[in-house]
């Protein structure tokens, strides 16, 4: 092949075969014109020939495009894949954490129903302490009223010994005084008589007022015993009302717990439903792009 002296490319025969000029062999000649036909096939031929490069030309370039095209398709179908796989691994999670809160609830309910057993046995409880409150109080109103009357009986026993040691006195004086006068040993000995009587009224109502005194310790004992318990009742109730305030508190907690709940698992399958969405459509863009590609 020798190379053409107008249009420069390589060829073959007398004639280019791209341009039509002449092509010497051998002993220079003469250059010859071109006949008409030749020219015009040469020109033909050139234009098909930039056509076709033209044509190659820009198939090149739209298959580079659509290459870069399918790439890009390809990392956005990958993006989204791995997108699509963590909107499944947060569905996954948020279905695993619906399931921790739907266990979590049912333990709350148990717990519910247990303390809420509890409060029905510390109703009761308190019901009873109020009733046994109430009967001590009644039964301490009666001890100290028999306190009272037993106070009351003690002071009484408590006047008559002074009085019959103030009267065994005044028998002893008269009975000295007996004594000391002439002719008065009946007098005396009838005044003794009086003062051993008046000494033994005296020891009895000292007896008598030991035992009111006993009494009275007795009774006092028994209402400091019944003031306590019914203390004791009164710090039950209010430890049974301070157990009531904390149940509602934790109910109100739990009910409102349940609702956060409730809305941050909504939100988590919303966002899975919108990202499996974009996935698929993704998908499906990258699908007809490379479709698309293969078929140009």
């Amino acid at each position: 092949m020798v190379r053409c002296r107008n249009c420069g490319q390589k060829t073959e025969g007398d004639y280019c075969q791209w341009c039509g000029y002449p092509i010497l062999r051998g002993r220079r000649r003469r250059p010859q014109k071109p006949a008409p036909e030749a020219t015009k096939k040469a020109e033909e031929t050139k234009e098909k020939t930039r056509t076709e490069a033209e044509e190659a030309k820009l198939a090149k370039e739209a298959e580079v495009k659509a290459i870069r095209e399918a790439e890009e398709a390809k990392v956005r179908a990958r993006i989204e894949t791995e997108e699509a796989q963590r909107a499944k691994e947060a569905e996954a999670r948020a279905i695993r954490e619906a399931a921790e809160a739907r266990k979590e609830a049912e333990e709350a309910k148990e717990r519910a129903r247990i303390e809420a057993e509890e409060a029905q046995r510390a109703k009761e409880a308190e019901a009873g302490a109020t009733r046994e409150a109430e009967e001590t109080r009644k039964e301490a109103e009666e001890a100290k009223e028999r306190a009272r009357i037993e106070t009351e009986e003690a002071r009484v026993a408590k006047e008559a010994e002074a009085r019959a040691i103030r009267q065994a006195e005044a028998a002893k004086k008269k009975a000295k005084e007996a004594i000391d006068t002439k002719g008065a040993k009946d007098r005396a000995r009838l005044a003794k008589e009086g003062w051993e009587k008046v000494k033994r009224e005296a020891e009895e109502a000292r007896r008598e007022a030991e035992e009111a005194r006993e009494k009275a310790r007795k009774a006092k004992e028994g209402w400091e015993k019944i003031r306590k318990e019914a203390e004791d009742a009164r710090i039950a109730a209010e430890e049974v009302k301070v157990a009531k305030e904390t149940e509602e508190k934790a109910r109100k907690s739990r009910q409102d717990w349940e609702n956060a709940k409730k809305e941050a698992e909504a939100e988590e399958v919303k966002k899975a439903k919108e990202a499996e969405d974009k996935a698929k459509k993704s998908r499906e863009e990258w699908e007809k792009a490379r479709k698309e590609t293969l078929e140009g």
